[in-house]
């Protein structure tokens, strides 16, 4: 198989060193967002994590008594995150709209820096620790608006699908690290246990603290401002390495100015948030908002947020190293990813993958049919449902994990992108909320007790993310932003994308508005004839 045209053309060359290393330092949010991820599932499972946060449980006879966090505990310690993550997504949009993305990036910084201090302060402290992760996720509900937004932005359309994806490719490496911490720190005796996997995030808070004084400012963000000058300024920096970076700064300017003039045109100056309502707005609202909700009702939220539990009362045997080894297939997924998008494509992607993610999902829940007691007996069932998660994960990953946030940042044009992208990972946290918040009490033995079969739930759910992308998410593979945004204006309907030919409707659209120019002129020259007739005959 050849090689990507990424790769071909040499995504690592001089003439992208300078966008990668940009990228390279806001893709870090990633690596906050995915390590908080797992090192707090890891936390769930300490001895330590138990004995100060839950409370004692005894023995019935048969089983020892054992420290414990109850269900309820447990589903808020882990959903209140996702509750934070709305309203940072939410709070994202005024903040880029007015700072931008450096300024959504600092702004988060500080958030995920309090929630941390407050959780590490008092240990064995239920609403400290629950504040913390409250404002922590606030933090991350952020970072994932302004790092997808940056990261779209920056590089040139050639490398774009490979940047975007590296969102996913550093959210399962800092999951790794979360689960690699959690194996490390899960048997000291004292509160060190889940006191270091915590503090360890501002090890990260500090790494984009320091970037942030070095990397530019969006330029697409700054002509929306009128600060035209600084965005000329950011694209060189940008387009240093190229061979002809002049030319590339200058084309790359003037193609931001036209696509805001044209929106300008077309629908008016200032973003409004009632704009995402009407028009084609409308549309690229749909489909952003659309992709990410998708992304997450199939149920991956509760392998990020609960892997080790799920495999510890699957009564898998090391559950910390099986943790770790779900961690390190997410991130082959997403490498193997990057030989296939520029390849095949975004929709045949995430439509192959969504039917075999369902697939596997069903087959997972039929391996919960039996009881508990009968699975523990016949331990092949679990080994089963859990061979099936594997599989759900390298499949995730090579398309939707990536592709979600790739396809949602490209469809999101215009003036109104901050506020799509905003509304957009709102919804993507509170669809993780649900999940994260629902699912103790849809798998524990002593609540609804579906156990695997939790699989027949978000399979179901898969299959309607299957219909949403044939019907709503058109392919944007090769196309600049400024060519998708003219696109979706002339409202080509989803499936025609991939053989539209733009350069010859483009260039209709010039000698359309040519004709109409020259009609108009010949139009007042015979209106100012007919004038001067008018005026011979009345003198």
């Amino acid at each position: 198989m050849p090689l990507p045209g990424f790769f071909r053309e040499g995504v690592f060359s001089k003439a992208y060193r300078a966008p990668l290393f940009f990228c390279s330092v806001a893709v870090l949010g990633a690596v906050l967002y995915g390590y908080d991820g797992t090192y707090f599932t890891s936390i769930l499972a300490m001895d330590k994590f138990d004995r100060d946060f839950g409370k004692w449980v005894p023995g019935d006879g048969n089983t020892p008594g054992q420290w414990e966090v109850s269900s309820e505990d447990r589903s808020l310690f882990t959903s209140i995150v996702q509750a934070g993550e709305v309203v940072g997504a939410l709070a994202a949009g005024s903040i880029g709209d007015y700072g931008g993305r450096k300024g959504g990036l600092f702004a988060a910084c500080m958030l995920v820096a309090i929630g941390v201090v407050l959780q590490m302060v008092v240990a064995g402290n239920h609403p400290l620790l629950i504040v913390g992760r409250l404002i922590l996720g606030a933090g991350v509900g952020v970072i994932s608006n302004a790092v997808p937004l940056y990261l779209s932005e920056i590089p040139p359309v050639q490398i774009r699908g490979a940047v975007v994806s590296s969102w996913q490719l550093m959210l399962a490496i800092g999951q790794v690290i979360g689960a690699c911490v959690g194996q490390g720190s899960k048997d000291l005796t004292s509160t060190a246990a889940y006191r270091i996997p915590i503090g360890i995030n501002l090890v990260f808070v500090l790494a984009i603290l320091a970037g942030l004084f070095y990397i530019p400012e969006s330029p697409r963000w700054l002509v929306s401002k009128n600060c035209d000058d600084k965005a000329e300024a950011a694209l060189r920096r940008i387009h240093a390495g190229e061979p002809n970076p002049e030319g590339a700064v200058q084309d790359q300017l003037a193609a931001f100015l036209e696509s805001k003039e044209r929106e300008a045109a077309n629908s008016g100056e200032k973003s409004r948030w009632s704009d995402l309502a009407v028009g084609t707005t409308r549309r690229r609202f749909i489909c952003a908002v659309g992709i990410l909700i998708c992304q997450q009702i199939s149920g991956v939220q509760f392998i990020f947020s609960y892997a080790t539990t799920f495999f510890k009362d699957l009564h898998i045997a090391n559950e910390f190293i099986i943790t770790i080894v779900v961690d390190i297939i997410e991130v082959v997924g997403v490498i193997v990813s990057f030989f296939l998008v520029n390849r095949f494509g975004r929709r045949p992607l995430l439509l192959y993958t969504g039917a075999f993610m369902a697939a596997v999902l069903v087959v997972c829940g039929g391996m919960g049919v039996y009881d508990d007691a009968y699975r523990k007996a016949h331990p092949v069932y679990n080994k089963v449902a859990a061979a099936m998660i594997m599989l759900y994960v390298f499949a995730f990953n090579l398309a939707w994990g990536p592709l979600a946030w790739v396809v949602a940042t490209e469809l999101s044009t215009g003036r109104n992108r901050q506020k799509i992208m905003s509304v957009g990972t709102a919804c993507f946290w509170t669809m993780a909320f649900v999940v994260t918040f629902t699912l103790p009490y849809l798998f524990d033995q002593n609540k609804a007790a579906l156990g695997p079969m939790i699989g027949f739930i978000y399979g179901g759910l898969a299959v309607c993310t299957l219909v949403f992308v044939y019907f709503c998410i058109p392919e944007t593979l090769g196309r600049t932003l400024e060519e998708i945004n003219f696109m979706m204006e002339a409202r080509i309907p989803t499936r025609q994308w991939k053989d539209y030919d733009l350069a010859t409707s483009v260039a209709l659209n010039e000698k359309q508005k040519h004709r109409f120019n020259f009609e108009g002129e010949q139009e007042q020259l015979e209106n100012e004839a007919k004038d001067k007739v008018a005026h011979k005959e009345a003198v």
